[in-house]
């Protein structure tokens, strides 16, 4: 046998104590009725028994013994049960470089996030988490486990010293994460379940790291960025071989390294996933934020555990408890005249205490839920600062709200028409779906449906837009602003098509022009070219005439070629006889000889040009020379 509420067994005790005060009270009422009334007193009072009285009493202490063993919940028999749990997937990628042992934080940047994970892993509930560590590579120094002891005793073993090839590859960290978790799904399931939680100093000394943080998106995980360090940045302590500190690190060149936190490349990732960044020692890893921002992950069925239930055996108490305060009641002393069948007003009082302390006990949480449900405060608070306008404060409430109750609908719905109301669509639009599968009741299901759809249709994504307030009016018909805001989705889909099919009108349209420019282009080149080649046959015709002519008359013209002979050698014969000084070296030749052989020349050449106009006019030519 075992007890549920152990605590009320703490006053157990008080039953014995309370038959004490009780006697000490009879003592004192006996004497000063004996100084009332004299030593014979009891036989003045009217109806008065003292073994009856005792046996009330010894009944009503009873009553209470049995009622706080009820309220302890006995339990006894126990059976096995299997139960499911749910939860999201977390890995934890941790920066181990040397630039995490910058002391602008204290202890050190590692120490401090070290710290901080312990915080996170002990108020962490329900997720699988997993490490990955990494500096100028990554590696996976822990799987994903339910076991958070475990992960913390890994974690406390992470040092620079882990990993030779120093560095920060971002990237390498997300792709190792981004694998972990793949494994740790089912294939071809989108991981809207999963996150990433990158603790780093934010130097990035390998790059690339926005394609790995648009693949963990595209796969559905988010990456939320935590920041450790100062803005100013810190010196990196460097060790002898012995451990013992030896000064700051230097580069190649002989210069202090000085290490400073990148929060733009933190804020940039961040935004990518369409989250937020988180800084150590302003947010807190274990701070109700980061958990808000966690909480808004999806969960899954992770795996399935037996248990032993036992059984409540709280009934037969309750049955003792009750049967001790009727036999009280039904035991009197004293009989003053009332009317028959009625029951004294003590009697009932005594009941009615009695069921109000049981109730709760029978329903345990269920009760307490009824009569306060959990973040009821939070989420009343933010439901004021709402319609107040205050939408920032809304939602810090709401997320607050959330953390204590992750399976509340309602909050999810009021968080995503907060955020709806701050134009951050997209998260608006996870959180309406997230209340659209908690939901039960058809109603709930309808509004989730609608606010999802009016979400969609202000972020642009009309056509899923018009499918969710299609299926919201589907469970509730009678909602007048889901099906106005259907004909505004219907009439921009409408809008979209003409707008696309005048865009492939136009479209289609200059590429005719384009194509009849071609065409006409083409044409002309192929006037153009068979003009041209018009024009070479007209030339080569004409040429093939003259040469023809030229062959007709071969004998007439050998006369004026043995004449132009002749004049030509009688003329370098006069040249010769006028240069005698060098006649066998033409280059040191003087002015005067050079200009009468350019004169000469030129001679020549008009004699040519006459010959060639007089054979085209159809005469003989003088000089005898040939075309």
């Amino acid at each position: 046998m075992r007890f549920a509420q152990e605590f009320w067994l703490y006053l157990v005790p008080l039953v014995p104590l309370l038959w004490l005060v009780f006697r000490a009270a009879d003592r004192r009422a006996a004497v000063r009725l004996r100084a009332l009334l004299g030593s014979d007193a009891n036989s003045h009072v009217e109806g008065y028994n003292q073994r009856l009285q005792g046996w009330r009493r010894f009944f009503f202490l009873a009553g209470i013994f049995w009622l706080l063993l009820t309220l302890a919940r006995p339990q006894w028999g126990a059976n096995e049960v299997v139960v499911t749990q749910r939860g999201s997937d977390i890995v934890v990628a941790l920066d181990i470089s040397n630039s995490m042992l910058a002391e602008d934080v204290l202890p050190n940047r590692m120490g401090r996030a070290i710290n901080e994970l312990t915080s996170f892993l002990n108020r962490l509930e329900d997720s699988r988490v997993g490490l990955v560590f990494f500096a100028g590579s990554a590696f996976v120094q822990c799987p994903l486990t339910l076991d958070y002891g475990t992960a913390d005793i890994f974690l406390g073993m992470a040092g620079p010293d882990m990993i030779s090839q120093q560095g920060t590859a971002i990237a390498s960290a997300l792709e190792t994460s981004r694998q972990l978790l793949s494994k740790g799904r089912p294939e071809g399931q989108k991981s809207n379940f999963q996150a990433i939680l990158l603790v780093t100093d934010g130097e990035d000394l390998e790059g690339d790291w926005e394609k790995q943080a648009e693949l963990c998106k595209n796969e559905g995980i988010k990456v939320i960025p935590v920041g450790v360090g100062d803005k100013g940045g810190g010196l990196i302590p460097a060790f002898d071989l012995h451990g013992r500190p030896n000064g700051f690190m230097k580069d190649e060149e002989g210069n202090v390294v000085m290490t400073r936190l990148d929060l733009v490349s933190l804020e940039k990732m961040a935004a990518i996933g369409g989250g937020s960044s988180f800084l150590i020692g302003v947010d807190g890893m274990a701070g109700d934020r980061l958990f808000a921002e966690l909480q808004r992950l999806g969960k899954r069925d992770l795996e399935d555990r037996r248990i032993s239930s036992f059984q409540e055996r709280y009934a037969w108490p309750l049955m003792l408890a009750l049967i001790c305060f009727v036999l009280r009641m039904a035991l009197h002393s004293r009989r003053p005249n009332r009317p028959s069948g009625s029951f004294p007003a003590a009697g009932g009082a005594q009941v009615a205490l009695a069921l109000l302390l049981v109730i709760p006990s029978l329903w345990g949480t269920t009760a307490q839920a009824a009569l306060r449900p959990v973040g009821g405060n939070e989420a009343m608070a933010g439901r004021d600062l709402f319609l107040a306008g205050e939408f920032e404060q809304a939602l810090e409430k709401f997320e607050e709200a959330l953390i204590q109750a992750p399976e509340d609908p309602l909050i999810s719905l009021a968080l995503g028409e907060t955020l709806h109301h701050l134009e951050r669509y997209e998260e608006a639009g996870v959180e309406f779906e997230r209340a659209l599968g908690l939901a039960e009741d058809p109603i709930l299901k309808a509004e989730a449906l609608y606010n999802l759809g009016t979400t969609r249709l202000a972020g642009g994504q009309t056509d899923k837009a018009a499918e969710d307030l299609l299926a919201s009016l589907e469970l509730a018909p009678e909602q007048s602003d889901a099906r106005h805001n259907l004909e505004v989705a219907l009439r921009r889909i409408e809008q979209q098509e003409q707008q696309e099919q005048q865009d492939q009108e136009q479209q289609d349209q200059e590429q005719n022009e384009e194509q009849e420019q071609d065409q006409e282009q083409q044409e002309d080149q192929q006037e153009e070219n068979q003009d041209g080649e018009q024009e070479q046959q007209e030339q080569q015709d004409q040429q093939d005439q003259e040469d023809q002519e030229n062959q007709e008359e071969p004998e007439e013209d050998q006369p004026e070629n043995q004449e132009n002979q002749e004049e030509n050698e009688q003329q370098q014969s006069e040249e010769q006889q006028e240069n005698p000084e060098n006649p066998e070296n033409p280059e040191e030749m003087t002015k005067e000889q050079a200009l009468q052989l350019l004169q000469a020349l030129d001679k020549d050449e008009e004699e040519l040009k006459r010959s060639v106009q007089k054979r085209l006019q159809g005469g003989r030519p003088k000089s005898g020379k040939k075309w």
